[in-house]
């Protein structure tokens, strides 16, 4: 499970997403608390599935899917920041928006590392 670089790429993810969550949690906004509040439950949401998806390391298909399903929620989360902000004339805070966006690249690139283990072991049992 630890020698494996998706593994390192699951936990850099979940190292981001506290960080993102402690930042979150002690900036203190002044507008839309309900963009906030939604916010921090995608963060929650999506610290929750980075946890998960390290667990399930062993069937890498459910990886996949999890990674997958957090970089969308992701996306969505990113979409909404900019919305909300250029919507309300807010501060951006670009931050937030480049956590986001480094928790994305963190999850595509163990994806890919995980569908080259995927590619290895198939070749293997090929050869078999």
């Amino acid at each position: 499970m630890l020698y494996r670089i998706q593994t390192l790429y699951s936990l850099i993810s979940i190292f981001i997403y506290s960080i993102a969550l402690y930042y979150y949690a002690k900036i203190e906004r002044k507008y839309s608390i309900l963009l906030n509040k939604t916010v921090l439950y995608i963060f929650i949401i999506c610290l929750v599935l980075s946890v998960i998806s390290l667990l399930f390391f062993k069937n890498r298909q459910v990886q996949l899917l999890l990674n997958k399903i957090n970089i969308a929620i992701n996306a969505i989360n990113f979409i909404m920041i900019i919305f909300f902000s250029f919507l309300h004339y807010y501060k951006l805070n670009r931050y937030i928006l480049f956590i986001i966006f480094s928790s994305i690249y963190i999850l595509k690139k163990t994806n890919k590392s995980i569908k080259k283990d995927i590619e290895l072991i198939d070749s293997v049992n090929r050869i078999r």
